[in-house]
């Protein structure tokens, strides 16, 4: 596994800036794909009342394409907001979570990927639950030979699930245990790094060598305005300085985050008014961002005018060549996009190439 583990979540935006990244910068990551209800579509029977879908399909294949040749992590979302019925499918428990068990299978047969480690996934309304998540360990560790088991930063029954684990796997099988810190804001960093370590002591007391940690995280906020309401902001990539405190305990932890998307989506969220123009910029260890109001002037003027501020900032990463830093600018002349989803994936673009960056700067 390589040393930095990227969560991609199948949106839209997380799929256009993997799809815009070289090859040569995917292949240095270990990506995890979480599998997201997909767009909706509309049903029309002959018979009775159309009907919903939300096939996650076609965004998933974009991302097979540009992990080709790669090992991946494969999960599937727990998030309600994230969820649909053809994601929530998979964690119907009978029989071993077969319908889960049967789509990795399915997935692996058709080569797309070098290895793939899957994700255990855990119903606590199984009234067997320990019978069926051993027979998930069992069918899913024939699959590659190594596992991933994800707990929240603050569950603590994470310990009984991997008691159970590490006695239903094979010796042989790998298993690699990602804590998931979530969103990491600044002011909370101190204490989720204290959680962190003791999570990461913890385990490493109970199993030692016997898995391998990945620490996970962002700091990336839902709204700016969580951070600051001004045009011009500057604030820290929480994760990095996490698992830094983490590697003061365990030199082995693998690096990981949510490649600058925060994990609570904003697709309910209905802006009335219209948006802010805002273009985000990642360095190694920090972001910054520009935004402007319209005041009467056209969406594609005011991005303009956000892209030029940007692109003459002191901290604009000059030498990075990539696709996002180009969009950025482009758009001082004609402003490539005025979706925000669309600088979403531009930030993330830019995220992917620092973090490697920094990474490779230490080893």
């Amino acid at each position: 596994m390589d040393k930095y583990v990227l969560i991609v979540r199948t949106a839209e935006a997380e799929c256009r800036a993997i799809t815009s990244t070289s090859k040569t910068t995917l292949e240095k990551i270990t990506p995890l794909i979480e599998i997201t209800r997909g767009r909706k579509k509309t049903i029309k029977p002959e018979e009775g009342k159309p009907y919903s879908i939300y096939p996650f399909e076609n965004r998933l294949n974009k991302l097979k394409k540009s992990f080709r040749g790669q090992e991946v992590i494969i999960d599937v979302t727990s998030d309600e907001a994230l969820s649909s019925a053809e994601t929530d499918q998979f964690f119907e428990y009978d029989k071993g979570y077969k319908k889960w068990v049967k789509f990795l299978i399915s997935l692996k047969e058709e080569n797309e990927f070098s290895n793939i480690i899957p994700s255990l996934l855990l119903s606590f309304d199984d009234p067997d639950f320990e019978n069926n998540f051993i027979l998930q360990v069992n069918s899913l560790e024939k699959i590659s030979g190594a596992l991933l088991y994800r707990c929240g930063i603050d569950y603590d029954d994470c310990y009984d699930d991997i008691d159970l684990i590490m006695r239903a796997k094979q010796p042989s099988t790998k298993l690699y245990v990602m804590v998931d810190c979530e969103y990491v804001p600044q002011a909370m960093l101190s204490n989720v790094s204290e959680k962190a370590q003791a999570r990461i002591s913890n385990l490493r007391k109970a199993y030692g060598s016997g898995i391998d940690i990945i620490i996970v995280g962002t700091s990336f906020p839902n709204n700016v305005t969580e951070i600051g309401d001004t045009d011009r902001d500057v604030f820290k990539i929480s994760e990095t300085f996490l698992y830094n405190d983490c590697l003061k305990i365990d030199k082995n932890i693998i690096y990981g985050d949510y490649g600058s998307i925060n994990p609570i989506r904003n697709d309910n969220i209905v802006m009335a008014r219209g948006w802010i123009p805002r273009i985000d910029v990642a360095l190694s260890n920090s972001y910054f961002y520009h935004k402007r109001r319209r005041e009467g002037k056209s969406y594609a003027e005011t991005y303009k005018t956000v892209a030029k501020e940007v692109v003459n900032d002191p901290y604009f990463p000059r030498k990075l060549k990539c696709w996002g830093t180009d969009q950025i600018i482009i758009s001082q002349r004609t402003p490539v996009s005025l979706i925000p989803s669309f600088w979403i994936s531009v930030r993330m673009n830019i995220h992917i190439e620092q973090q490697l960056r920094r990474i490779s700067s230490k080893e």
